[in-house]
């Protein structure tokens, strides 16, 4: 990004200075990925947020708490992190990018970009929960956030929370792309809550990069529910996903060969969580 885009670079006293900053039109920078990617058109202020108390990981109502400028390495290398839903964050995370990128890229950051991301659909599928301040403080299912369209407006992230799934859970990630550090041609995060009878309590199905960020296949995690995990079901569930899934054709893929990888991703991730949990 060229210096002459930056008319200020303000470092905040507090969130409140922050906020207002942002409300005026800077734009919020921590691990600076985005931007340097995105630069603004015309010279603009921009907030440093690397000075306010945002970053760290905290244990939570058995799920964990995450800091908005915590980076993707500092959330990749915690414990608490890895131990959330038999470790299907940190499978996603060692994923995202470059070592480098994960150096500097900051959770808060990937969710207030809302593009393209890896991330995003396994935090939908664990039903995490964002808190931000435009203001005043306010806390969201992730899955609202994006819905209401919440990281287009301005505000400031500080905060995400994964809760820890029920006992009989099991999460997985898939993704396909041409090399490791591209970005994925599709992915796909799952989630399955089994009850008491070895039935499917509750289910999380989502497909991302279709270009669009991602998708959550609400008719399929109807059907599943309530069913036993068998493979017969998990090849309809598949199948389902296929042809739901709002997928488009860009400069890297067809809609037609993202419904394909669609149904190759979710059968996979649905086998795996009944390997695990059988």
């Amino acid at each position: 990004m060229s210096i002459a885009n930056v008319s200020r670079f303000v470092r905040p006293p507090d969130l409140g200075a922050a906020v207002a900053a942002v409300r005026a039109g800077a734009i919020p920078v921590s691990g600076g990925t985005d931007v340097m990617l995105h630069p603004p058109a015309q010279a603009a202020d921009m907030v440093d947020l690397t000075v306010l108390p945002l970053a760290g990981i905290e244990s939570y109502r058995g799920g964990v708490r995450i800091g908005a400028t915590t980076t993707l390495t500092a959330m990749l290398g915690d414990p608490r992190v890895a131990a959330i839903a038999g470790g299907v964050v940190a499978t996603m995370l060692v994923e995202v990018g470059s070592p480098l990128l994960r150096n500097r890229a900051t959770i808060g950051g990937h969710l207030a970009r809302g593009r393209l991301s890896d991330v995003i659909p396994v935090l939908l599928a664990l039903d995490a929960t964002i808190t931000w301040n435009d203001g005043s403080a306010h806390t969201q299912s992730l899955a609202g956030f994006y819905r209401e369209g919440r990281h287009r407006t301005p505000l400031i992230i500080t905060s995400i929370t994964i809760p820890e799934p029920p006992a009989r859970s099991g999460s997985a990630f898939r993704k396909f792309s041409r090399t490791a550090f591209e970005l994925a041609i599709l992915n796909c995060a799952c989630r399955l809550d089994l009850d008491d009878r070895a039935a499917i309590a509750a289910a999380r199905v989502v497909v991302g990069e279709t270009p669009a960020v991602a998708a959550s296949m609400n008719d399929v995690e109807v059907h599943l529910a309530g069913r036993p995990l068998t493979p017969e079901v998990i090849v309809t569930a598949a199948q389902m996903a296929a042809a739901a899934v709002p997928a488009r054709s860009d400069e890297r893929a067809t809609a037609e060969y993202r419904r394909v990888l669609t149904e190759v991703l979710v059968r996979r991730c649905l086998t795996e969580i009944a390997e695990r949990l059988a």
